[in-house]
């Protein structure tokens, strides 16, 4: 999707808000949406490949940069779900991919909990930090922390 094209979504989605949900980690924890609202930005991405989630393992200090967090919704009983997250990487089991669903194929959510852009397909990080950094709370935070 051009850049141009997905400011004008993420200028026409920035009234929608997130959907709070909970689901479970591969280890049998909760994760709530909720604990991560308005502190983070994330990008929830629904049944992402296996190549594409090495790839964030691989960009963690870039996320982390950036306060982005990926969430990523697999269905329960998926071996990625045993893989190893990172601290901006959270791994969910998403029965009947019912939270996928309201989010789509990937979705980016602001500090402010709106949802700035979707995506049809999980985005490369590169895309998303140029959409991030056009963000006035990011010129913010670079402003105060010098990065």
């Amino acid at each position: 999707m051009p850049m141009l094209s997905i400011l004008s979504a993420a200028a026409a989605l920035s009234l929608a808000s997130a959907a709070p949900f909970t689901l479970r980690t591969g280890q049998g924890k909760d994760w709530s949406l909720s604990s991560v609202l308005g502190r983070e930005r994330l990008l929830i991405v629904r049944n992402p490949p296996a190549a594409y989630l090495a790839a964030i393992r691989r960009q963690d200090t870039e996320l982390q940069v950036r306060d982005l967090r990926v969430v990523a919704l697999l269905p329960p009983g998926d071996a990625r779900l045993n893989g190893s997250g990172t601290l901006m990487l959270t791994l969910l089991a998403d029965p009947g991919g019912r939270v996928g669903a309201q989010y789509g194929p990937a979705a980016l959510i602001g500090k402010d909990r709106g949802v700035k852009a979707r995506y049809p397909a999980p985005p490369p990080l590169t895309t998303v930090a140029a959409l991030i950094d056009t963000m006035p709370m990011r010129a913010q935070e670079r402003r105060e922390r010098g990065r």
